[in-house]
C-alpha cells in the first residue's frame, strides 16, 4: 500500500480527519465491509495499541 502520503506529515485534527475522511471513502469505493470494531496492535514495541469503531450514520 504506497497511498499513505500524510503518514510523515499529520500534525493536527483537521489533517486528521482529512486523512480519515479518505481513508473511509476509498474502503467503501472498493467495497471493504469498513464497520465495526477495528483493533491496532503495535507488536511489542513502544506504540500504543488502540481500538477503533466505525458506524455510519444517518
Amino acid at each position: 500500500m504506497s497511498d499513505t502520503q500524510w503518514t510523515e506529515s499529520l500534525t493536527t485534527t483537521t489533517e486528521f480527519e482529512t486523512a480519515l475522511r479518505e481513508l473511509l471513502t476509498a474502503a467503501e469505493k472498493n467495497d471493504v465491509d469498513i464497520e465495526g470494531s477495528w483493533v491496532y496492535h503495535a507488536d511489542g514495541n513502544t506504540d500504543p495499541n488502540w481500538e477503533v469503531l466505525v458506524y455510519e450514520l444517518e
